[in-house]
This record gives structure tokens, sequence and C-alpha cells, in this order.
């Protein structure tokens, strides 16, 4: 709530409007106008400490298994539930998809080096394919080369 409308509310009660009508005025229901016009200096709000919940004691646990592989909520609330949690899956769910968010940042770091510096090779195995050339099966090869400033001409 900005300042001046604490004391625009403040100035219309001393004028004699009821609390419906300062809430009406002001789009707020009558009891928060009441505290409003009330309150001898402009109310402040914080925001309260986290409520504890039934993950708090688990989520070290959860997070080191995090660690070792990317579980699924579902399979995570099940080695819990093993151990005795009785929570349900939106909760593990939840803290299992903003833990994952954090370990997926980690894992996409980049590293760069100046053009021309470094290369880059993929090896892939295929199986044996047979061609046939003028009905006699053989095998055939294909080889790849990349040359190096090939691709700078655009």
């Amino acid at each position: 709530m900005k300042g001046a409308q604490w004391m625009e509310i403040r100035s219309d009660r001393q004028k004699g409007l009821s609390y419906v009508e300062l809430g009406r005025k002001y789009h707020m229901d009558p009891r928060t106008a009441k505290r409003y016009a009330e309150s001898p200096q402009k109310p402040e709000y914080t925001l309260s400490e986290p409520k504890p919940t039934k993950m708090d004691s688990y989520k070290q646990i959860v997070d080191e298994w995090l660690e070792e592989a990317p579980y699924s909520a579902l399979r995570i609330l099940e080695k819990l539930r093993e151990m005795g949690f009785n929570g349900g899956y939106s909760i593990v769910k939840a803290y299992v998809s903003s833990r994952k968010m954090d370990l997926n940042e980690k894992a996409t770091v980049r590293f760069e080096t100046m053009p021309g510096k470094q290369g880059q090779m993929d090896w892939g195995f295929f199986e044996d394919h047979l061609v046939h050339v003028d009905t006699v099966p053989s095998k055939r090869i294909s080889v790849l080369w990349r040359i190096p400033g090939g691709d700078s001409v655009r």
C-alpha cells in the first residue's frame, strides 16, 4: 500500500465515511479499510518465516540421491516411503523439480576457446552393411574428413 492511500483512507474516515464506503471507494474489504483508518502509522508488511514441511528432514537424503542419478519424483517417493515418509507425491515432485533445475544449471557450463584452437570429434559405431554391386556382395566403408577452416567460407 502506498502511504498516500493510507492517508486518504484516514482522512475520509475523519470526514465521516463508513468502513463499507471506504472499502467500496478503495476496492478493499471493509475490515481492511477499518484497520488502515484506525492505524496510527502506515502498516508495514513483512513475509513470515517459511513453515516446516514433511520433506524437511528428508531433503539431504534426496539431494544425495539426485547427485547419484536422475531419479524420478515417483521413484524417490517410493524410496522415502520405505524410510517412513508419510507425505504425498506433490511435495516430493515440487522439491525434486526445483533440485533438478539447479543440477541442470551446473551441467550446462560451456567451455569455449578461440576459433581454430580446439577441435571436436564424434565417434560412432555401425553394424556391418553389405552393398550389392554387380551382384557381388561387398562392404562399403564411409569416411568423413573435416578440413580445418573449411567452414570459415560463407
